[in-house]
């Protein structure tokens, strides 16, 4: 009977599956070599001590956020025992999204990518539920999750809207949105004034995590953070800034409780109003988010050359579960943390299986209310000396992605604009103190106002600019003028600048080649054409081509002698501009037509 389904299905297990892959393709481990400043990347397995160590540093950077769980669950009316659950069940929420991201599944993004709770929707969540109920907000974060699935479904094809100039504006923007936040903690102002103790105490962790991770060994750098937070609590128990009160606040927390009984996760139900401003807010975290997967990319990679947008795309779908499972709970939502990019780059570990301990011990801390308790009540100063040092590592990696390729007048208005637009949301309040609450998220964000911004312009400047372009040389200078034209065709293209130099330093070889050989009966056109993986340079000149000999290893030692001969000498010397441009570029083809020969150059991008 089963023989006869399939026939009339015209399906077979293997088309299910292929159709499966194209809703959510496999995971793909990217190639990697390993930046000199990290001692293991990704895909590497560092010692169980060391795992563990960074682990626990990374559990406690995500504890020391969980006041904007606290500021949401007392938004929303939770006291007590409630309230406690509430951040419990948040706690469980961002180790399953930790150890999510840590995984190498269809929906993982198979990286150290720590969930924190987001400060971004937090009030947008209570403002919905205030407003419409519990269940609401329940039903806007599920509606949220299915579109965030949808983004990152489709964000592999969206390779236009995401140039270096545009993610690196993106970076720049995303390390700027947390200097405040980190100011505001490091100098005190949040008590309502500048604390002179606030500034010692965050004077001295941050003076620590970076004198840890400059100047010590591989063994002492991984414990940056705790050395770190260590140094500052001690300074803040020197100044009064952390003693019994806390402590009792500590005490009073049962030592061992399930995040279940006392908060009872809301029904989801579907209301317009509350769906609408809950998706909007989640699609904008899902713009931090890539910047936050584009990050941890660069700094597992030496030869990052560009944005692993299937990556990010599984990393949207793990967010997007995690904000449906948020509905379901009835949670505040998640989001990428930031300050734990900045630790990762502190300590050197980037290794996914210290985010499989992280979400493991998130999960195994929600249980233990104690020491969530005592993390949540450590001094903002310390907080903030850590997002200082994330913002400055941020702001670099994002002018470092800028300025990995050519810049021209198009491209530097696209930057300095998406800059201009962002910087100036962040220091003019004003400018956005009319907008309704209902804008507010979206253009009261600089990150997310100077990032359309460089979006929108990018796509208005790629207007009339040529993928394809050719050039009849001088038979005069034939060299320089390839080389402006290919310098101009690279700023025009965004073309990394080592790769413009060797497709220069090659075509340059081989017209002198042709001229030395007499090969050139008139004028030669140089045609080129790019995408970003490849710049493809074709000469097509009238004459016969010339055949590169294959590269083999000469002993030029042994030639240079006084008693070698001097015709093996010269055979050797005329063989290297064939062995140069060979080696420049990555694939070399020749041919000849119509009394016409091409040379074909290939540099992969």
């Amino acid at each position: 009977m089963l023989g006869h389904c399939w026939p009339r299905t015209n399906e077979t297990p293997m088309n299910w599956r292929k159709h499966f892959d194209r809703v959510l393709p496999p995971f793909v481990d990217a190639k990697r070599e390993r930046p000199r400043d990290m001692l293991y990347i990704a895909q590497e397995t560092p010692p169980l001590p060391t795992v563990l160590a960074v682990g626990i540093q990374h559990m406690l950077v995500a504890l020391m956020l969980l006041i904007y769980v606290v500021i949401a669950g007392k938004g929303i009316g939770l006291a007590d025992a409630p309230l406690r659950d509430f951040v419990s069940l948040s706690v469980v929420v961002m180790g399953l999204g930790t150890l999510l991201n840590s995984l190498t599944t269809r929906v993982s993004a198979g990286h150290l990518l720590v969930h924190i709770p987001d400060p971004f929707t937090m009030m947008a969540f209570i403002a919905v539920t205030n407003a419409h109920g519990p269940s609401a907000a329940a039903g806007g974060l599920l509606a949220g999750g299915i579109v965030v699935i949808g983004l990152g479904r489709f964000l592999p094809r969206l390779q236009v809207l995401f140039p270096p100039e545009v993610t690196g504006t993106l970076l720049v923007l995303l390390g700027m949105s947390l200097i405040p936040g980190g100011v505001e903690r490091a100098i005190g102002l949040e008590r309502g004034g500048i604390a002179p103790t606030s500034i010692l105490i965050a004077a001295t962790t941050l003076g620590s995590l970076v004198a840890v991770s400059v100047w010590t060994g591989a063994r002492l750098r991984v414990l940056a953070l705790i050395i770190g937070a260590a140094t500052g609590m001690f300074v803040a128990v020197l100044t009064g800034d952390f003693g019994a009160a806390e402590m009792a606040k500590v005490a009073i927390q049962p030592p061992l409780s399930l995040p279940v009984g006392n908060y009872i996760p809301p029904t989801p139900t579907w209301v317009p109003a509350a769906i609408i401003p809950l998706v909007l807010v989640l699609v904008i975290n899902a713009v931090d988010a890539v910047g936050g997967g584009v990050v941890i990319d660069k700094m597992n990679n030496e030869k990052w050359r560009r944005p692993d947008l299937p990556m990010i795309g599984r990393l949207l779908n793990g967010m997007g579960l995690c904000n449906i499972v948020c509905g379901l709970a009835g949670t505040l939502t998640t989001c990428i943390s930031s300050a734990n990019l900045g630790l990762a780059h502190m300590t050197g570990v980037a290794a996914r299986r210290a985010g499989m301990v992280t979400g493991v011990l998130l999960i195994a801390i929600s249980c233990l209310p104690q020491i969530a308790t005592f993390i949540i009540l450590l001094p903002p100063a310390v907080v903030g000396a850590i997002l200082i040092y994330t913002a400055g590592y941020v702001m670099v990696s994002g002018a470092q992605l800028i300025m990995s390729r050519m810049l021209n007048s198009r491209r530097q208005a696209v930057v300095g604009l998406g800059l201009a637009a962002g910087t100036a949301v962040f220091m003019v309040p004003g400018l956005t103190a009319s907008v309704s609450p209902e804008l507010k998220p979206i253009l009261g964000s600089g990150l997310v106002v100077g990032t359309m911004v460089a979006i929108g312009l990018n796509l208005l400047f790629r207007i009339g600019v040529s993928r394809s372009r050719e050039l009849l040389l001088d038979q005069a200078r034939p060299g320089p003028q390839a080389t402006r034209f290919l310098e101009d065709c690279g700023a025009d293209w965004g073309a990394r600048p080592e790769v413009i130099a060797r497709a220069g330093t090659a075509v340059g070889e081989a017209l002198e080649t042709l001229n030395q050989a007499r090969a050139l009966a008139g004028p030669a056109r140089l045609l080129a054409s790019f995408d970003e993986y490849k710049l493809i340079l074709t000469l097509d000149y009238p004459g016969p081509g010339i055949q590169f000999a294959a590269p083999q290893a000469v002993d030029w030692q042994a030639l240079m002698d006084a008693d070698a001969d001097d015709a093996a000498l010269a055979e050797a010397m005329a063989t290297l501009p064939g062995m140069l441009i060979q080696k420049l570029a990555d694939r070399v083809d020749q041919g000849e037509r119509d009394g016409r020969a091409q040379l074909r150059l290939q540099f992969d991008h």
